[in-house]
């Protein structure tokens, strides 16, 4: 049981430190647009958003999840769009690649499932930022960096030292993700992963909606739990590809702490959802 805590402890830790470099160089790059810019600088950045959808779609390629964790806080500050965001969440691969290259998977289906999941960020993206109602979500005109710092009550007096700003910002950020990835992590080693299992191998016609909703969860297990399960031949790739698809990492998680408005917040969950269902569905057709 001891042995047990003490890798509970060190995964936590160690999600938690590998995503410090990218919280801190965030609200950096926040401090600085806040400080040390003007308000013209800032409307250009907000209007080359258009191209958001593409570079995000690319940089959620990355492993781990530090980009879909950047782009939750630029998205609740206004810097970038919810195309772009949910572009990085659902390319966001997490542990996926890792694993499907130690796996042995073959070059020829790793290139098709990362052409995938980029194709289907950037069109998921790219149709949300054109179509999707006001009265769904309220687009922000302007940056709202300002804001986003009293909302945190970060205390940054320090508005010379931008260094120590994101420091405190990251700091706070840091000892949230660190306490829920204890709870999350405790909940898959203690039969969670055992769970999940036996739900999507014993319902594969509804493997696609159970895959998307277990990539809901805020951790790194569902792509680990996911991917493998593709890789032993239990579960098929359209069933990999709703869940990892869903899956944003911890990036949904700083999102609900940094964003206040939960109703949003729960409707961009439901999109990340259906969107994962979706093209699980029609990846098992093209593949």
């Amino acid at each position: 049981m001891i042995k047990i805590g003490m890798d509970i402890l060190v995964e936590s830790l160690y999600e938690t430190l590998v995503l410090f470099p990218y919280l801190y160089l965030t609200y950096l790059a926040l401090e600085f647009l806040e400080h040390k810019t003007s308000g013209k600088t800032l409307a250009y950045i907000k209007k080359s958003g258009h191209y958001g959808p593409i570079a995000g779609a690319l940089l959620g390629l990355v492993p781990q999840c530090g980009f879909s964790v950047a782009a939750a806080n630029l998205y609740a500050t206004g810097i970038i769009t919810l195309g772009t965001m949910l572009a990085i969440f659902l390319s966001t691969s997490d542990e996926m690649l890792p694993i499907l290259i130690s796996g042995g998977a073959g070059v020829n289906i790793i290139v098709q499932i990362l052409c995938l999941k980029v194709t289907f960020a950037i069109i998921s993206g790219v149709i949300l930022d054109t179509f999707l109602p006001q009265k769904f979500i309220k687009l922000r005109k302007e940056p709202e960096i300002e804001a986003f710092c009293q909302r945190e009550n970060c205390k940054c007096t320090h508005h010379d030292n931008i260094w120590h700003s994101a420091f405190r910002h990251t700091e706070k950020i840091s000892i949230f993700i660190f306490i829920f990835s204890l709870i999350i992590n405790a909940v898959f080693i203690f039969g969670g992963r055992e769970t999940v299992h036996s739900l999507l191998t014993g319902m594969p016609l509804l493997s696609k909606f159970i895959a998307a909703g277990v990539g809901l969860i805020p951790s790194c297990y569902p792509s680990v739990l996911l991917t493998q399960l593709y890789l032993d031949n239990a579960i098929s790739l359209g069933t990999m590809m709703a869940g990892t698809l869903s899956n944003a990492g911890l990036g949904y998680l700083v999102l609900y702490r940094v964003n206040r408005n939960r109703r949003e917040n729960l409707r961009i969950l439901a999109l990340l959802y259906v969107l994962g269902v979706i093209f699980g569905l029609v990846t098992e057709v093209l593949l």
